[in-house]
């Protein structure tokens, strides 16, 4: 925690891809700072694992005020929701512990056992898990070689609700997709339940209708083995995150073998991005492909609804994060009271002597007048900024109408050949500040040669200067991408 703000940054290694998103506090706003993205080698151990966080930790370069939250190893973990009496808070976790323990049959040494217990009416619900204390230490262990000490530790299935709740909160039923590289965190979610599994199975576990089938086969066992055989479940949609979001191929084949629709969060609604993104040639849609990493961040902001560590840092670490921060907040407010005491009581004296006692009461009535106009006039003034900043987003809204069109000359031409657009983003800016459309096409290999100057002549007539780059290899499928970004006015 700074002085003026507070900064986390969420790290997740728990799906193939080593994923960071940096986000900011600022009393009620939430900025996205930064995100980054590293490949992690295959079937990695907690040595490798902690070496690929070093090596990032180096390239983030974060301050000491920032906290810092690690996905906690998850393999053969298990989420349970229990509907406990209303009792003292400390017996609580005796209860959950007791619970859990019950169903799973494994000695209690053996587990990091968490509880979070929501409010209820005659039974409040009370959310647990348990993971394998020996594969939690072993990682620690190897970040400590590293001189690594995490804020805390957080369940990734627990961290991809907290960031959809954080994004849509809802209150009807719902199924949570996480799917990576490697692997995928399947979230059960209602009302006042949570239950939560982490599969080894991803995109790279075979192709996309093997995949799609081998998840749509685990979210009915989930349904049927993880819920209370009394508890209806009705989920009004699938909601698909991850790498596996942004994957069209896989997506259309999972809706294929899905009961209910599927939906993706394909948007920021309740956090800011960073001027700095653009700058450093980033998009908003990098980081909504690092679910897991937004949960863990929001959790280091105080912000996770389902925020419960597994395991925190050195005890005194936040402590003396505090210090530097609260001696000069003192001295600062010190310094203030004695400045602002000196000047009151030298205006003071001077109207005493200057004025007449019965003109002090008019200027005071005068002074509550300007304060009140003055207030008028800020209020006016933040409307007009508002309906300046609609009036000048308005034409932005139109670019992708006439992108898509000037793209559909090009596909005219494409001769059979494969061309899509596999996806779109629009930033309208603000004012004063440029705005952005990025799209990204992926097209035959054939057309490699060629495309490239076909899309910048076809575009350059509605928008004028456009940025092609390409062709690169696409993540899925032997097509190339280009990926085209245009400034708007």
């Amino acid at each position: 925690m700074s002085l003026f703000g507070q900064t986390a940054l969420g790290l997740d290694v728990s799906d193939g891809t080593l994923k960071a998103v940096l986000l900011g506090r600022d009393g009620r706003r939430v900025v996205l700072k930064r995100s980054w993205r590293a490949p992690l080698p295959e079937r990695a151990g907690p040595g490798e694992l902690a070496e690929s966080v070093a090596a990032l930790l180096r390239r983030v370069r974060c301050s000491t005020g920032t906290r810092l939250v690690l996905s906690a190893p998850a393999e053969d973990s298990v989420t349970r929701t229990f509907q406990l009496p209303v009792v003292d808070a400390s017996r609580v976790g005796e209860l959950a512990r007791y619970e859990i323990l019950s169903q799973l049959g494994l000695p209690d040494e053996d587990l990091v056992i968490r509880h979070l217990a929501r409010r209820g009416l005659g039974e409040q619900p009370v959310h647990v898990y348990a993971l394998r204390r020996a594969r939690l230490h072993a990682l620690q262990a190897a970040l400590a070689t590293h001189g690594i000490q995490p804020d805390a530790w957080e369940l990734p299935g627990w961290a991809l609700a907290s960031q959809v709740e954080f994004e849509q909160p809802a209150a009807h039923d719902r199924v949570l997709l996480g799917i990576g590289l490697a692997s995928t965190d399947l979230v059960l979610l209602t009302e006042t339940g949570l239950w939560a599994r982490h599969l080894a199975l991803g995109l790279s576990s075979g192709t996309a209708e093997q995949v799609a089938g081998r998840l749509a086969a685990e979210v009915a066992a989930s349904i049927a083995g993880l819920l209370p055989a009394d508890m209806p479940f009705r989920p009004a949609h699938v909601v698909l995150l991850e790498d596996g979001a942004c994957d069209a191929r896989f997506a259309g084949a999972l809706k294929r073998q899905l009961a209910w629709p599927l939906e993706r969060l394909d948007a920021l609604r309740r956090v800011r991005t960073s001027w700095r993104l653009a700058h450093e040639n980033q998009t908003p849609e990098q980081a909504l492909s690092s679910a897991r990493a937004f949960g863990l961040a929001l959790s280091g902001l105080g912000l996770a609804r389902f925020g419960c560590p597994a395991a925190g840092g050195q005890p005194g670490r936040e402590a003396l994060r505090l210090v530097p921060a609260a001696g000069l907040a003192v001295l600062l407010a010190c310094g203030s009271l004695a400045v602002l005491g000196l000047q009151a009581r030298a205006h003071t004296r001077e109207l005493q002597s200057t004025l007449p006692i019965s003109l002090l009461g008019d200027l005071q009535v005068l002074a509550r007048d300007i304060d009140d106009k003055r207030a008028g006039i800020a209020s006016a003034q933040a409307s007009a900024d508002r309906l300046l900043a609609l009036a000048r987003r308005r034409p932005a809204v139109l670019a992708p109408r006439r992108a898509l069109a000037a793209l559909a000359n090009v596909a005219a031409e494409r001769e059979g050949h494969e061309l899509h657009v596999e996806r779109l983003w629009l930033d309208a800016g603000q004012p004063g500040q440029p705005g952005l459309l990025s799209l990204t096409v992926q097209a035959s290999r054939a057309l490699d040669e060629s495309l490239g100057i076909r899309l910048q002549r076809a575009l350059r007539v509605p928008f004028g200067e456009v940025t092609v780059r390409g062709p690169e290899r696409a993540p899925v499928g032997d097509v190339s991408q280009w990926v085209l970004e245009i400034a708007l006015p």
